[in-house]
């Protein structure tokens, strides 16, 4: 017996759905992680035209920022903020992307885990409804536990799914702060504005 048809035993109609969602799930949660935890590790060097960060090495990301405001230096402070907000929102987009399909995936599996509980009692009734005579536990075993299993799968890929998408969010948020910070820093030395005299 295959591994699928044990567990089509355990979760009947809903073994494709739930393994698919469980598959999606691990696939998203070891992508995002490994491209959060390298987006972490990598440094760059900051160009030589950049005031202050220059010749630095940096988060690849930070880096990547300061060089583009680097390259728009000579813009007005307004155009350079603007363009650094539209890059920031790209830089945010490309991180996040997978993110709300494992929101979704949260919010759908203990659905599909709660309609397989209903399947399951629908199975207990039937049962009974063509029984004659005294009821044996064994009548109700396998609709109770089709319930049961199917709503603990649904709960079992729904919480790392929760987990990981908030748990992602708040890593992504750090990581576009730290960022966006350093480019604010830029963004005012580029006009010589000394930091100093920023928080004086």
């Amino acid at each position: 017996m295959s591994f699928y048809q044990v567990l089509q035993q355990q979760l009947g109609h809903l073994t494709l759905p739930l393994l698919i969602c469980s598959l999606i799930t691990l696939a998203l949660l070891l992508e995002k992680l490994m491209v959060l935890i390298l987006e972490s590790l990598r440094q760059q060097t900051v160009d030589a035209a950049a005031p202050v960060f220059a010749g630095k090495q940096q988060p690849k990301i930070v880096a990547k920022g300061l060089n583009f405001l680097s390259i728009h230096r000579q813009q007005a402070k307004n155009y350079r903020e603007e363009l650094a907000e539209i890059w920031l929102v790209s830089q945010r987009q490309k991180l996040s992307s997978g993110i709300r399909l494992l929101q979704v995936i949260a919010l759908l599996t203990p659905l599909l885990g709660l309609l397989g509980t209903v399947l399951g009692l629908i199975q207990v009734f039937e049962s009974l409804a063509d029984h004659r005579g005294p009821i044996e536990p064994a009548l109700l075993a396998d609709g109770l536990g089709l319930a049961m299993y199917t709503t603990a799968v649904g709960l079992v890929i729904a919480l790392p799914a929760l987990a990981g998408a908030h748990g992602f969010q708040i890593w992504i948020d750090k990581i576009i702060h730290r960022t966006e910070h350093s480019m604010n820093t830029m963004n005012l030395l580029i006009d010589g504005i000394e930091l100093g005299a920023v928080d004086d």
